[in-house]
């Protein structure tokens, strides 16, 4: 699967980010790389790597969609601009700020697999 197409428009209408648009320029291209490695390892380990992995730029939005027995199935994920960060939400209630620290990037990528297994269990006993 190829990254996804990060770009400075991605983040234009997101309200007045006049004074942090390069930091979150920075930020996104990061945040995408977590985002992308964790949507693609679940993938592969929980889905046996049926799955598709989609990027929409406005918002920023990650989808893992798959088909099974017919039906289609989504683990959906968002980030909005705020202040000099992203704040990244998901369906589960994943709504933390994402700032790309060392310090805290484990419990970053603790917490966002997290949401997306549990978004993925909502459908599992389908699977």
């Amino acid at each position: 699967m190829s990254r996804m197409p990060v770009t400075e428009a991605d983040f234009q209408l997101q309200g007045r980010v006049d004074n942090y648009r390069e930091r979150l320029f920075e930020l996104l291209i990061a945040l995408d790389r977590l985002v992308s490695d964790q949507l693609e390892a679940v993938n592969r380990e929980k889905l046996g790597g049926i799955g598709s992995i989609g990027y929409e730029p406005r918002p920023p939005r990650w989808t893992l969609a798959w088909k099974t027995k017919r039906r289609r199935y989504e683990v959906n994920l968002m980030a909005f601009a705020q202040g000099g960060a992203w704040v990244i939400h998901g369906r589960m209630g994943l709504d933390r700020p994402f700032r790309n620290l060392k310090s805290v990037r484990e419990r970053d990528e603790t917490a966002l697999r997290q949401e997306i297994l549990d978004q993925v269990a909502t459908d599992e006993s389908i699977l």
